[in-house]
């Protein structure tokens, strides 16, 4: 009877440990990242009342043992690390696990790791848990200063600095990306050309330069020697024009064309194929250039150049433009609006001209050539040889050294910069050099890396979460506050950042709940309750037996 009370007292014990598991689990239903726990429970040691023989051939049959067992105890208390539900918070330093991976941090006592990533910022701006104290580790060298970054965190110190505040330097533009369109529609620079309304004939053929004057339809009464056309208007530049073309005998309607080059200046006289005198302007652009023919009412003879004046037939003008401005920084990182402009030369080709207030400083070189275009639209070339990025160089005032921006529109033969399709002009610069500003706040990004926002609109690397992952997370030990350490059965540590090998990926603004089944839980509590009512009635079994043999001996 006393074993009967042994074993049913070890059925008491293993299903009050299966209450007492149970019953944590349901207390930490709301405990961020906790995970449940399960008892299994195993039977304990036999007492042999017969050994097992073998039958013997032809007498008779092999004997099984019996065999009375001492009772149950626990087997293993097994933690389920499937991952509970992530929820979203609001907050950015808080940061979930999706995936496999702990979050790693670290006191003065040692190394702990955990899937509970509620993190705040202390009073010495180092990433930490405020439930203990515990710091935030990092995993690599991301975020440490270098020669051309500023970095906030110490070299070989794995602590993760956020300075909240801290002042983030300026830099220096040295590149700048010009991406957008140019309309394939814009029309390119025009000279100015003046023509006769009609062309001058010869008995009702079109005159060349060989015709005398007198042959012309239109003189009537025919010049004599002494006359005069008077040649009036204004050059290319504007400048007034007045000349007279004396005639002689052999006055031809070519040497009119020789006196009107002989007036102006920047234009060029032509007779072309239908009998019209034409003047065209040099160089492309506005210009007033005009031209009147006329003769003197002193002349014997006369052309009729009223009924066949000199007209426009292409105003002169510059290419198209577009423009454009982009922030340049200087070396001290101040903002100085350059502005930009295209103007359309040939089909496909545009000249880029720079320009800023004086106030900002000079422009020691702020043209690029030639910026072309295949048919299709894509990038051709740049700079004067039409190949290759070009250089602007500026003095910005009170920095005393030039600065020089080598400029990029894409890859030639590519639309992924500059290009000249048929859609409306746009310019979209893009810059590396930035304002000084300071440090605003932190975003954590899906592998771990902090990304700090300043006031200057800069992004930049602070560092990267180390996550940790285990071969055995099942042997890991529990040591309060969700955190856990490692053991011989759980293996040795690997630390990496998420994302990488198994590890998960970090879900920022989120936190892991628990895991605990509610309905599960219930469910366990309700079995242990009745295997320990079970293990008591045996008690009360066995107790009721001692007593009627104690009655039996009275």
């Amino acid at each position: 009877m006393s074993s009967a009370i042994t074993t049913a007292v070890s059925g008491l014990n293993a299903h009050q440990r299966m209450l007492d598991v149970v019953g944590n689990n349901i207390a930490n239903v709301n405990t961020i990242a906790f995970k449940s726990r399960r008892v299994l429970f195993a039977d304990m040691l036999y007492n042999d009342l017969r050994s097992a023989s073998g039958g013997a051939i032809g007498s008779q049959g092999s004997v099984n043992p019996a065999q009375i067992g001492t009772g149950v105890k626990i087997g293993q208390i097994d933690v389920d690390f499937s991952q509970g539900t992530i929820e979203g918070t609001g907050n950015s330093l808080d940061a979930a696990i999706d995936g496999n991976g702990f979050f790693v941090l670290r006191n003065s006592g040692g190394t702990y790791f955990t899937r509970a990533g509620s993190f705040s910022i202390d009073d010495t701006g180092r990433l930490f848990d405020p439930s203990t104290g515990y710091r935030v580790q990092r995993f690599g060298s991301l975020g440490d200063a270098s020669a051309t970054e500023t970095g906030f965190q110490v070299p070989g110190d794995s602590d993760i600095r956020v300075p909240i505040g801290a002042s983030v330097p300026g830099r220096a533009t040295t590149a700048a990306t010009i991406t957008g369109n140019l309309k394939s529609g814009a029309t390119g620079p025009a000279a100015r050309q003046l023509s006769s309304l009609r062309g001058w004939t010869t008995g009702g053929a079109a005159v060349t330069s060989s015709t005398l004057l007198n042959n012309v339809d239109t003189v009537t009464p025919d010049y004599v020697v002494g006359d005069v056309i008077q040649i009036a208007g204004a050059d290319a530049n504007g400048a007034p024009v007045s000349a007279n073309f004396t005639i002689t005998a052999t006055s031809t309607v070519g040497d009119l064309v020789a006196a009107i080059n002989g007036a102006y200046s920047g234009a060029t006289a032509t007779l072309d194929a239908s009998g019209k005198i034409q003047l065209l302007a040099d160089s492309t652009g506005t210009s007033s250039m005009s031209l009147t023919l006329s003769d003197p009412a002193t002349n014997t003879g006369s052309s009729g150049f009223s009924s066949n004046p000199q007209i426009v037939t292409t105003a002169g003008k510059a290419g198209d433009v577009v423009q454009g401005g982009v922030q340049i920084h200087d070396a001290q990182g101040g903002a100085h609006t350059v502005n930009l402009q295209f103007q359309k030369q040939t089909d496909g080709t545009w000249t880029l001209t720079a320009s800023m207030d004086p106030a900002n400083g000079t422009i020691v070189d702020g043209v690029v050539e030639r910026v072309a275009f295949n048919p299709d639209g894509s990038l051709a070339g740049s700079g004067a040889a039409g190949a290759g990025d070009t250089n602007m160089t500026f003095n910005f005032t009170g920095i005393g050294i030039p600065q020089t921006i080598s400029l990029s529109f894409g890859d030639i033969g590519n639309f992924n910069g500059l290009t000249q399709v048929a859609t409306e002009s746009s310019l979209a610069p893009v810059q590396d050099g930035y304002e000084p500003g300071n440090l605003s706040s932190v975003q954590i990004g899906s592998d771990g890396t902090l990304i700090g926002l300043a006031t200057n609109g800069r992004q930049f690397a602070l560092a990267q979460l180390a996550i940790a992952s285990f071969r055995n997370p099942d042997g890991l030990s529990s040591v309060g506050d969700s955190y856990f350490q490692p053991t011989a059965a759980s293996g040795d540590v690997e630390i990496g950042t998420a994302l990488g090998g198994s590890r998960g990926s970090v879900r920022a603004g989120q936190l892991e709940k628990s895991n605990v089944d509610l309905p599960r839980e219930f469910t366990d509590l309700i079995i242990a309750q009745r295997g320990f009512s079970a293990n008591s009635r045996t008690v009360t079994v066995a107790s009721q037996v001692l007593e009627e043999l104690l009655n039996i001996v009275r």
